[in-house]
């Protein structure tokens, strides 16, 4: 397996299968790196790095956080968005004040994201639903905990 690390680091930049590079020290296209050659391990570049001096795979000192999930929140949104369609329609059986609240909480999703630092501030300014069932992200599989692994 070919490692890409930051000679300074150990940051590991990227790996995979590919041609060997002689006798693995070579310079990698990534500015700073170099290649290191190593035999088929489990490799997981978030609580991994390479040691520099010793040139082998240590556990790092502080793990990367996991990422903001902010894809899967969005995508949350848009399903909720498109699952709310139907109240905001001018054929659809609801009563003027009803459609108020469902064009208001629809104005809160789409408004959500703006001014929130991240995933958790997203859902968090998203209201309840004026009939008071449950969102799309509630009973998809994709629950604020779900979406945010907490």
């Amino acid at each position: 397996m070919n490692i890409h690390y930051n000679t300074t680091t150990g940051q590991i930049m990227s790996y995979g299968y590919g041609a060997d590079h002689g006798d693995g020290f070579e310079l990698s296209h990534f500015e700073g790196c170099k290649v290191l050659i190593v035999d088929n391990q489990p490799i997981d570049a978030r609580v991994q790095r390479v040691d520099p001096a010793t040139l082998k795979i240590v556990a790092k000192e502080f793990p990367d956080p996991a990422p903001d999930p902010v894809l899967a929140v969005r995508a949350a949104v848009q399903r909720e968005l498109a699952d709310t369609d139907r109240f905001v329609l001018p054929d659809f059986p609801i009563s003027e004040a009803d459609r108020a609240g469902w064009i208001a909480y629809r104005k809160a999703l789409r408004d959500a994201s703006k001014g929130a630092a991240t995933s958790a501030a997203v859902l968090a300014a998203i209201p309840e639903r004026p009939d008071g069932s449950s969102r799309a992200f509630d009973h998809l599989g994709a629950a604020p905990t779900a979406i945010l692994g907490v």
